[in-house]
């Protein structure tokens, strides 16, 4: 009673905010996404309100607020066509007894935000403020997962997010926290919203080792295969990789002495094909595969893995997908699997042009690091997802806003350094004019012509010849 009473009073407080300030509403339903007031605050007749202050920010921006169109827009249309194939998809779907509901209303809602996010966070301030909030919302959590794994070694209902929301799995919680390390490695750099002292940097750097010590406490497999991609990519794109390859061995031994009996057997069964859950894994995909050739454009709708029946009568149950790809591609098809994959490779893309053009420009320093870290982000996803039941996590696509709205900042900001008209310049030869025109060896040099500039009429001077009154 006391939590739903201060969570009401806190959210009370929050609300005018929205009517104030849309973007700021906008974050609110972010917070309450990752951190659902019925399993965070014991709250659970509100559970729906973060919906309310989520339509109030939309509506308020949609009439008021400033509208910017994020760049590139060709991965900004992409990104609208792959949200509307998927609400396609559901409209043909024939999987029974509407078993896809509860995925599709998590989807739409996911991918409508995002989109609309894409086009909300159009300065730097904010795309810093929403990447705050993912980081604190999922950094609550983190601290706990650390704090249990260094006194019992975790486990896989123990080192979790919170129940009933895309955390509340360890697979997905284990993604969730490795991707999100490379935007706390952004904000240890460039934060503005705090002033970036020493110790707050020391802080970033502690939330980074708690990010690791959570992963291994999950006891999660797909944890240790996100960690080792983003540990390569981060060797490739950092620029002290000496001080990289030095922390390794730190954060070996940290993981050493910190995981459980039987965790590095339990890694080991990565590779092990006639492992039971490997197995799963291979026989989910090849049911897949052959769902999808039978289904080859629309799919079959969400959660198409429910048409594989196993079990028993007593004791029914069904495949789970076990990649966000092959459960793509039975849901939506081979054009939803495209869709994703070109949505996905043209972030990456998107995110290497950003920090090409932004290091040209001193003050874009936050945005060439943003892309890089963005990217890096990406890929972790990626490469967690290979183990991952569940497409409509909301991570992948918050990435690919961010960058959305990061390259329409950098664009804008370089557009400024255009001259403003054409004729200014040099007749819109698109150069400066040469200081000077060379000369040739031995040719005479130019003499300034008395006349003066082209094009400039000179003085009228008055004549002694003529206006002289005659006698």
């Amino acid at each position: 009673m006391i939590t739903e009473a201060l969570f009401l009073i806190s959210y009370l407080i929050l609300l005018p905010i929205a009517f104030m300030f849309p973007f700021g509403g906008a974050l609110a339903y972010e917070w309450l996404q990752y951190m659902p007031p019925d399993s965070v605050y014991n709250a659970g007749a509100f559970s729906n309100l973060s919906l309310i202050i989520g339509a109030v920010a939309l509506s308020l921006w949609a009439g008021r607020d400033k509208k910017v169109m994020p760049k590139p827009t060709a991965l900004f249309a992409l990104f609208v066509i792959y949200a509307l194939w998927l609400q396609l998809t559901q409209m043909t779907s024939i999987v029974p007894n509407d078993g896809g509901y509860t995925l599709w209303d998590r989807s739409y809602k996911t991918l409508g935000f995002t989109i609309i996010l894409a086009m909300m966070a159009r300065t730097p301030q904010r795309v810093e403020a929403f990447i705050w909030v993912v980081c604190l919302a999922i950094g609550n959590f983190v601290i706990q997962g650390a704090i249990k794994t260094a006194l019992s070694g975790g486990g896989g209902n123990t080192v979790i997010g919170a129940n009933g929301n895309i955390l509340g799995e360890r697979v997905s919680f284990a993604i969730a926290v490795t991707t999100i390390i490379p935007l706390v490695r952004y904000l240890r750099d460039h934060t503005t919203l705090i002033p970036l002292t020493r110790r707050v940097r020391l802080a970033f750097d502690g939330f980074t080792v708690l990010c690791v010590l959570t992963t291994v406490g999950t006891q999660a497999r797909t944890g240790i295969v996100s960690l080792a991609v983003l540990s390569a990519f981060y060797f490739v794109k950092s620029k002290r990789k000496l001080i990289f390859v030095l922390s390794l061995p730190i954060f070996a031994a940290l993981i050493y002495f910190v995981a459980p009996a039987g965790y590095f057997d339990r890694m080991n069964t990565i590779s092990d094909t006639t492992e039971s859950s490997s197995a799963g894994r291979l026989e989910a995909w090849q049911w897949g595969w052959q769902f999808a050739m039978d289904h080859p454009i629309v799919g079959g709708g969400y959660h198409s893995y429910l048409m594989h029946q196993i079990g028993t009568i007593d004791n029914p149950g069904y495949l789970e997908a076990h990649n966000i790809f092959f459960e793509t591609m039975a849901d939506h098809g081979f054009v939803g699997l495209g869709l994703l994959l070109l949505l996905i490779v043209g972030m990456v893309i998107n995110c290497q042009t950003i920090t090409k053009k932004a290091k040209k420009v001193p003050d874009l320093a936050w945005a060439a690091s943003l892309g890089t870290m963005l990217q890096l982000a990406m890929w972790t996803f990626v490469a967690g997802s290979q183990f991952l039941a569940d497409a409509t996590q909301s991570m992948p696509y918050e990435l690919v806003a961010l960058s959305l709205a990061t390259r329409g900042i950098v664009e804008r900001r370089l557009a400024q350094d255009k001259p403003a008209s054409v004729l200014a310049n040099n007749l819109g030869m698109g150069r400066k004019a040469p200081a000077a025109l060379p000369i040739a060896a031995g040719a005479p040099e130019l003499v300034p012509s008395a006349a003066g500039r082209i094009g400039v009429r000179p003085p009228v001077q008055a004549s002694t010849a003529y206006g002289t009154r005659r006698t």
